[in-house]
């Protein structure tokens, strides 16, 4: 089963968000139900092994501007002091490590094209704090279809 670990996000500017930027951008928006924040992709395993305990904060995650990796993917901010502690916890419990610096994130959009290099100008308007969302975390199933990914919560860590 395809696994990964995350916290589901809703940003009720999303539409606004995605009619403003994507006049720029050509590329495969991710669905406003999909939205969410990965702490850890997993990959191909068992989900009973990470059916576990973790120690989850009780505060808000912070969305408050808007980024990109390259000129490849477009991206909400994410901060909380907790995020990067979650990820240790992932790591240590599981014996998993980070192939690349962990980065708290939440895709918008994987970018074919830049149409208008005003994007980048736009995008400045939106680094401001958008919305605050409850620091869930959950081991989710990732199912690839021709439509694109359909992700079912199996477990909600506490």
């Amino acid at each position: 089963m395809r696994l990964f670990i995350a916290t589901p996000v809703s940003i009720p500017i999303y539409g606004a968000i995605k009619q403003d930027l994507g006049r720029f951008i050509e590329g495969k928006w991710v669905e406003g139900w999909n939205l969410h924040l990965t702490h850890k992709f997993i990959g191909e395993d068992e989900p009973e092994k990470y059916k576990i305990k973790l120690d989850i904060p009780d505060e808000k995650i912070i969305i408050d501007g808007i980024g990109m990796f390259g000129n490849k993917i477009l991206y909400l901010k994410a901060n909380s002091g907790k995020i990067d502690k979650i990820n240790t916890q992932i790591n240590e419990k599981f014996g998993l490590t980070n192939e690349k610096p962990f980065k708290a994130h939440i895709t918008l959009c994987r970018i074919k094209s830049i149409k208008d290099k005003s994007l980048f100008k736009e995008m400045k308007k939106w680094d401001k704090k958008l919305a605050e969302v409850p620091f869930e975390v959950y081991l989710y199933k990732s199912t690839l279809t021709k439509k694109g990914p359909v992700y079912e919560k199996i477990h909600k860590y506490e």
